[in-house]
């Protein structure tokens, strides 16, 4: 009975072998187009995070420098807010990089669970059995679809506006060359639109959220049909959202608002819903 019961298991672990063969070259010949979109899918999320962080981050740097200038008027902190706005870029182009070389191992890690024995050869055999990698592959592909529309779409929607009002206050100052200066008034307007129209910068990123679970729950076929609302829609609710405070202060707000969010919002949404169209349609070709 024993040497049955060693046999069987000897036969288990050749046939493991087999199977781990198999699902080695499965994974060899995985569609180069699950890899790409995977890669860019998890590299917008990551970057769209950095954004996010990074907008906050110049927020933050930018009060803490207009307060430290008002409490001790010799202050060293000029302009760290700007300049934390400018590196946010920065690190959301590193981040890119980055996330698509991080995905490679995220993607291969979790192939590789797949296969990892836990030391009981029947339920090895059973898992290797019905491990089906390209299967996985996609399983991973469409998970990441929502966070790599909301996170990049929120993160340009709070990080875009406010380096346009700094491209045009370069274009302002650029006969001057008093650099400091430029960046310590650009400091104050980051603190001001963050009183101003802060609340829309998070009705934007929410509504940026809202769309990207539309694209991920609408079908292809509804997506062409009846696409969802997208910048349209985003742009009306923010000009309606800075309406408080900006009736009393003679609309300058909206006007800032709909500029703005015509140059940024309108591109972004469209971008954004002509993505999924576009690896949606290299998934179903695959």
């Amino acid at each position: 009975m024993r040497a049955t019961y060693r046999n069987d298991e000897d036969v288990a672990r050749l046939h493991i072998e087999s199977l781990l063969e198999r699902h080695s070259a499965q994974v060899d010949a995985l569609p180069e187009h699950l890899r790409r979109i995977y890669g860019r899918r998890v590299a917008r999320s990551l970057a769209g995070t950095v954004a996010l962080g990074g907008a906050l981050i110049a927020a933050v740097l930018s009060a803490a420098g207009v307060i430290a200038r008002d409490v001790q008027p010799s202050s060293d902190a000029r302009g760290v807010g700007t300049v934390a706005l400018l590196a946010a870029w920065a690190a959301v182009a590193i981040a890119y990089v980055v996330g698509r070389l991080l995905a490679r191992a995220k993607l291969r890690d979790a192939l590789a669970r797949e296969v990892r024995r836990s030391g009981d050869v029947h339920s090895d055999r059973a898992r290797l059995e019905a491990a089906a990698p390209e299967a996985s592959a996609r399983a991973l592909v469409e998970e990441e679809e929502r966070r790599s529309i909301a996170l990049p779409l929120a993160g340009v929607a709070v990080l875009a506006p406010l380096s346009l009002h700094l491209a045009f206050h370069v274009l302002r100052f650029a006969a001057s060359s008093d650099l400091g200066r430029l960046l310590i008034d650009f400091d104050g307007w980051i603190v001001l639109s963050l009183v101003l129209v802060g609340h829309v910068h998070a009705i934007v990123a929410y509504l940026s959220f809202s769309y990207a679970r539309k694209l991920r729950e609408s079908s292809m076929d509804e997506l062409i049909a009846t696409p969802p609302p997208g910048g349209p829609r985003a742009l009306g609710i923010a000009i309606l959202a800075s309406l408080i405070p900006g009736a009393i202060l003679v609309l300058l707000p909206p006007i800032l608002v709909a500029v703005t969010g015509a140059l940024v919002l309108l591109p972004a949404f469209h971008a954004a819903y002509q993505c999924v169209l576009c690896e949606r349609r290299q998934l179903s070709a695959g």
